[in-house]
């Protein structure tokens, strides 16, 4: 009785556990409350597939228990192995698509057909993974133990950091074999969207409405959500529930105006203008008591080589440069 009832809750737990995983990579969002809820009739069609799979199965058993051939053997696990294969996707039928028994099959035989290469590759991955990663552990345990552990090693006295380790492995074969779960997800979420692609519809396009923005007054003041009313300019026309203040600003008279500007405003006197017209324009060059020196010795230098040398007399209309110190 106990077995009967265990199988069942198993089943579900199946099922709850395939929603959530396709509800994952779908993007849904949906609660894990929700997903219990929604695996409870998916858990009644899986009792039914595997209660028929159990009847296959028995039959060919006895038939070839009674046949006593091993060809008939051979070809009865080949069957078996074959059915197995073209029924592979019925448990994620049955929980993502919400499909009963029979036609999960048949959707199952139809995905199989048309996509039997990817499955076959899923079933290869999904059936060598675990031979290679248990395979890989036990070798290592097999040779690290006795090699490095000899000594603190006992089956009959596990200390804390062999419970520790091991706890540690159990926890990464758990989520090694969740991960197979969710590729076997993937892989029949991947093949059922290129078998029905053409009933996919693409999500509508979110088209923005044109909305009124509030403005306060002409300058185009844009207002908090909720606060404030749109002014129009019908209501500036109309001056519809508007009040509207008028101020003037007077300025003073234009004498007052004058004799203020000749208060805290003196142009320029004349005679410094006049002064400025006259004065010269030559550039006038700033130096120092070094600077001074050095003219003065390139000056008499001058003089000296004039004196044996018959220069032009310069022109007295060639503009100088005057320099001030």
């Amino acid at each position: 009785m106990i077995k009967i009832l265990i199988f069942p809750f198993t089943l579900f737990c199946v099922a709850v556990f395939l929603r959530q995983l396709g509800i994952k990579a779908q993007n849904d969002g949906e609660s894990f409350s929700n997903s219990c809820a929604n695996a409870a009739l998916p858990t009644i069609y899986l009792v039914i597939y595997a209660l028929l799979t159990i009847a296959v199965a028995v039959i060919l058993g006895i038939l070839m228990a009674a046949s006593r051939s091993i060809p008939v053997i051979i070809i009865g696990y080949l069957l078996l192995l074959f059915l197995q294969f073209r029924t592979l996707f019925v448990p994620a039928a049955v929980v993502l698509r919400e499909q009963g028994p029979i036609s999960s099959i048949i959707y199952s035989w139809q995905l199989t057909g048309h996509r039997w290469g990817m499955t076959l590759a899923m079933c290869l991955i999904s059936f060598l993974a675990p031979m290679l990663v248990s395979s890989a552990i036990s070798y290592a345990l097999y040779v690290g133990i006795p090699l490095f552990f000899a000594d603190s090693f006992h089956l009959a006295n596990l200390t804390t950091p062999w419970l520790i380790a091991g706890g540690v492995l159990l926890v990464f074969w758990f989520i090694f074999w969740v991960s197979l779960v969710g590729f076997y997800i993937l892989v029949f979420l991947n093949l059922d969207y290129g078998e029905n692609r053409g009933s996919y519809t693409p999500t509508p396009e979110v088209k923005l409405t044109d909305e009124p923005t509030q403005v306060f007054g002409a300058g185009n003041n844009v207002l908090p959500p909720g606060l404030g009313k749109p002014v129009t300019e019908q209501d500036l026309h109309n001056q519809v529930g508007l009040q509207v203040t008028r101020a003037s600003l007077q300025s003073a008279e234009p004498e007052a105006i004058n004799q203020h500007l000749d208060k805290v405003y003196q142009p320029p006197k004349s005679e410094d203008i006049v002064q400025y017209a006259d004065e010269d324009r030559m550039p006038t060059i700033l130096f120092d008591d070094e600077m001074a020196k050095q003219i003065e010795a390139n000056q008499q230098m001058w003089a000296k080589q004039t004196k044996h040398e018959k220069t032009d007399k310069p022109d007295d209309n060639q503009p100088s440069i005057k320099m001030s110190k």
